[in-house]
Protein backbone atom coordinates (compact mmCIF):
# COMPACT_ATOMS: atom_id res chain seq x y z
CA UNK A 1 0.00 0.00 0.00
CA UNK A 2 1.14 3.53 -0.75
CA UNK A 3 -0.24 6.79 0.64
CA UNK A 4 -0.35 9.91 -1.52
CA UNK A 5 -1.19 13.49 -0.68
CA UNK A 6 -3.35 14.67 -3.57
CA UNK A 7 -4.51 18.09 -4.81
CA UNK A 8 -7.58 18.86 -6.88
CA UNK A 9 -7.92 21.72 -9.33
CA UNK A 10 -9.39 23.84 -6.50
CA UNK A 11 -6.26 23.30 -4.36
CA UNK A 12 -7.97 21.06 -1.83
CA UNK A 13 -5.44 18.66 -0.29
CA UNK A 14 -6.44 15.14 0.73
CA UNK A 15 -4.87 11.73 1.20
CA UNK A 16 -5.60 8.47 -0.57
CA UNK A 17 -4.22 4.93 -0.31
CA UNK A 18 -3.38 2.86 -3.38
CA UNK A 19 -2.15 -0.68 -3.83
CA UNK A 20 0.73 0.65 -5.95
CA UNK A 21 1.82 3.71 -7.88
CA UNK A 22 0.58 2.07 -11.08
CA UNK A 23 -2.84 1.60 -9.45
CA UNK A 24 -2.90 5.35 -8.72
CA UNK A 25 -2.00 6.14 -12.36
CA UNK A 26 -4.67 3.76 -13.67
CA UNK A 27 -7.40 5.21 -11.43
CA UNK A 28 -6.36 8.78 -12.28
CA UNK A 29 -6.45 8.01 -16.02
CA UNK A 30 -10.00 6.60 -15.66
CA UNK A 31 -11.01 9.65 -13.54
CA UNK A 32 -11.97 7.42 -10.62
CA UNK A 33 -10.29 9.63 -8.02
CA UNK A 34 -12.45 12.50 -6.77
CA UNK A 35 -11.82 15.27 -4.27
CA UNK A 36 -13.90 14.54 -1.14
CA UNK A 37 -14.50 18.29 -0.72
CA UNK A 38 -15.60 19.50 -4.18
CA UNK A 39 -15.88 16.20 -6.11
CA UNK A 40 -13.47 17.36 -8.83
CA UNK A 41 -11.68 14.53 -10.65
CA UNK A 42 -8.85 16.77 -11.90
CA UNK A 43 -6.30 15.41 -9.45
CA UNK A 44 -2.53 15.54 -9.13
CA UNK A 45 -0.02 14.39 -6.55
CA UNK A 46 0.96 16.99 -3.99
CA UNK A 47 4.53 17.46 -2.87
CA UNK A 48 5.21 15.15 0.03
CA UNK A 49 7.91 15.41 2.64
CA UNK A 50 9.58 12.14 3.57
CA UNK A 51 8.46 10.73 6.89
CA UNK A 52 11.27 10.90 9.40
CA UNK A 53 10.79 9.03 12.66
CA UNK A 54 11.85 10.22 16.04
CA UNK A 55 11.09 13.93 15.88
CA UNK A 56 8.47 15.28 18.25
CA UNK A 57 7.16 17.62 15.56
CA UNK A 58 6.52 14.71 13.19
CA UNK A 59 4.76 12.72 15.92
CA UNK A 60 2.60 15.74 16.75
CA UNK A 61 1.77 16.38 13.10
CA UNK A 62 0.83 12.71 12.65
CA UNK A 63 -1.41 12.83 15.72
CA UNK A 64 -3.14 15.96 14.41
CA UNK A 65 -3.55 14.42 10.96
CA UNK A 66 -5.02 11.25 12.49
CA UNK A 67 -7.39 13.32 14.60
CA UNK A 68 -8.46 15.39 11.58
CA UNK A 69 -9.02 12.22 9.53
CA UNK A 70 -11.14 10.73 12.32
CA UNK A 71 -13.21 13.92 12.52
CA UNK A 72 -13.67 13.94 8.73
CA UNK A 73 -14.74 10.28 8.70
CA UNK A 74 -17.16 10.91 11.58
CA UNK A 75 -18.71 13.89 9.75
CA UNK A 76 -18.90 11.94 6.48
CA UNK A 77 -20.73 9.11 8.27
CA UNK A 78 -23.20 11.61 9.75
CA UNK A 79 -23.77 13.09 6.29
CA UNK A 80 -24.25 9.64 4.75
CA UNK A 81 -26.78 8.70 7.44
CA UNK A 82 -28.65 11.95 6.86
CA UNK A 83 -28.81 11.37 3.11
CA UNK A 84 -29.90 7.75 3.52
CA UNK A 85 -32.59 8.68 6.07
CA UNK A 86 -33.97 11.56 3.99
CA UNK A 87 -33.97 10.18 0.45
CA UNK A 88 -35.50 7.26 -1.41
CA UNK A 89 -33.07 4.77 -2.95
CA UNK A 90 -34.24 4.13 -6.52
CA UNK A 91 -31.15 2.09 -7.37
CA UNK A 92 -30.38 1.70 -11.06
CA UNK A 93 -33.64 3.48 -11.98
CA UNK A 94 -32.15 6.84 -10.95
CA UNK A 95 -31.99 8.32 -14.46
CA UNK A 96 -35.59 7.46 -15.29
CA UNK A 97 -36.90 8.61 -11.89
CA UNK A 98 -34.97 11.89 -12.04
CA UNK A 99 -36.45 12.63 -15.49
CA UNK A 100 -39.99 11.79 -14.34
CA UNK A 101 -39.65 14.14 -11.38
CA UNK A 102 -38.05 16.92 -13.42
CA UNK A 103 -40.67 16.78 -16.16
CA UNK A 104 -43.56 16.58 -13.68
CA UNK A 105 -44.62 13.04 -14.60
CA UNK A 106 -44.38 11.97 -10.96
CA UNK A 107 -44.46 13.59 -7.54
CA UNK A 108 -41.35 15.52 -6.51
CA UNK A 109 -39.32 13.64 -3.88
CA UNK A 110 -35.68 13.40 -2.81
CA UNK A 111 -34.08 10.40 -4.49
CA UNK A 112 -30.68 8.76 -4.70
CA UNK A 113 -29.44 5.92 -6.85
CA UNK A 114 -26.96 4.73 -9.42
CA UNK A 115 -26.20 6.10 -12.85
CA UNK A 116 -23.44 5.73 -15.38
CA UNK A 117 -21.18 8.63 -16.28
CA UNK A 118 -22.97 8.91 -19.64
CA UNK A 119 -26.40 8.95 -17.99
CA UNK A 120 -25.25 11.62 -15.52
CA UNK A 121 -23.97 13.77 -18.40
CA UNK A 122 -27.29 13.29 -20.20
CA UNK A 123 -29.22 14.47 -17.12
CA UNK A 124 -26.99 17.52 -16.75
CA UNK A 125 -27.31 18.31 -20.48
CA UNK A 126 -31.11 18.32 -20.03
CA UNK A 127 -30.73 20.76 -17.12
CA UNK A 128 -31.69 18.21 -14.48
CA UNK A 129 -29.78 19.04 -11.27
CA UNK A 130 -27.92 16.08 -9.79
CA UNK A 131 -25.02 15.69 -7.39
CA UNK A 132 -22.52 12.90 -6.96
CA UNK A 133 -22.26 11.54 -3.44
CA UNK A 134 -18.75 11.17 -1.97
CA UNK A 135 -19.20 7.41 -1.53
CA UNK A 136 -20.60 4.56 -3.58
CA UNK A 137 -23.42 2.29 -2.53
CA UNK A 138 -20.94 -0.57 -2.33
CA UNK A 139 -18.75 0.94 0.33
CA UNK A 140 -19.30 2.01 3.90
CA UNK A 141 -18.39 5.67 4.34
Amino acid sequence: MILYDLNCENNHVFEAWFASSSQYEEQKKKKLINCPICNSNKIKKALMAPKLKGTKKTDTENSEKTLNNKKFIKELKKFKNYVENNTIDVGKNFTEEAKKIYYGETESKPIRGETTKEQAEELLDEGIPIARLPWSSREDA
